[in-house]
């Protein structure tokens, strides 16, 4: 309520639809500071929903989401289509059937947003209640305790004309390149921290009658991080802005952005918890938390070596 409240979930949506009209740029700010505070709130599957309705929504399917989503009256859980995961198919009487696997805090949504791959071939977005006949909502193990993940099971469920949304190619790469730069800031935000936190540790605990952050091999490796730290903060922004203003090559930015960004992040967290010594290595302590949030960051929405094919896929081209 108080996110609503301080129109974060209107930051993208526009005036007319009760939202702030702002951009992807405000945005990514947003994602940074949910990362550092590893915030276990849905909004990056809200923010693509609402999104995803901006940019292919009817009059009467934006008038009927998107105020709902900028008061937060709304909570979306939504996935994206994966290589290799084969979608539900919608078929030519409307009926869906099939499954969606890591579909992230689908048990705390109002909404599902789940792709379809629809009679004609084409991929489309539904938009269903999770209590609507023919759903099941199945909670899956994850190791990150910030968040949660669920299947969705759709055993030929009736979906109505209007709960359709229907999005071309771009309108998809879009969706993409929001989910990796979201992630990026993410990992920018939750590096920060952890990294602060740290630092912060080699200064006060004492070692030989002295702080540990005066041995150099420590000193060493602080100072390593803070290099790759400085360089994913500046890919991240550089990314954010490319495909903010839609950018050639802002796909393969933002992919670069993704899979560097969480592989930092992942890195500078695990050391971390080395960092630390022996109370590191503690439940209580939130070394772990930073570590597993990065961990899922790595794999969400495409894993390192599908980010890494898309750039090569630019360089070579």
């Amino acid at each position: 309520r108080q996110m609503a409240e301080l129109g974060w979930f209107g930051m993208i949506i526009d005036e007319d639809h009760g939202g702030l009209g702002l951009g992807l740029e405000e945005l990514g700010v947003l994602y940074e500071e949910l990362g550092r505070a590893l915030s276990p709130v849905p909004v990056l599957q809200t923010m693509l929903a609402a999104h995803a309705l901006m940019m292919a929504g009817s009059a009467q399917q934006k008038a009927e989401w998107l105020p709902r989503v900028a008061a937060g009256e709304l909570r979306v859980a939504l996935t994206l289509p994966q290589p290799g995961h084969q979608l539900p198919a919608l078929d030519a009487k409307g009926r869906v059937t099939g499954t969606s696997r890591d579909v992230l805090f689908a048990d705390a949504a109002d909404l599902l947003a789940l792709p379809v791959e629809t009679a004609a071939g084409r991929r489309d977005f539904v938009l269903l209640p999770p209590d609507a006949a023919g759903v099941a909502v199945a909670p899956q193990p994850l190791f990150d305790l910030t968040r949660n993940m669920a299947a969705i099971s759709l055993d030929h469920v009736q979906v109505a004309p209007e709960q359709v949304l229907t999005l071309d190619s771009a309108d998809w790469d879009r969706l993409v390149d929001h989910a990796d730069i979201a992630l990026a800031a993410d990992a920018v935000g939750g590096m920060q921290h952890i990294f602060e936190i740290t630092v912060e540790y080699l200064k006060v605990r004492q070692q030989f009658g002295r702080p540990i952050g005066s041995f150099q091999a420590l000193k060493h490796r602080a100072a390593n991080w803070k290099v790759l730290q400085e360089a994913a903060i500046s890919l991240a922004a550089n990314a954010v802005s490319f495909v903010a203003r839609q950018g050639d090559g802002a796909g393969a930015v933002a992919a670069a952005a993704k899979y560097y960004c969480s592989n930092v992040y992942a890195d500078i967290a695990g050391d971390a918890v080395q960092l630390h010594g022996g109370i590191g290595f503690t439940w209580e302590h939130p070394c772990h938390l930073f570590l597993k949030r990065a961990k899922l960051n790595q794999v969400l929405f495409g894993g390192t070596s599908a980010k890494q094919d898309k750039v090569a896929a630019l360089a070579f081209a």
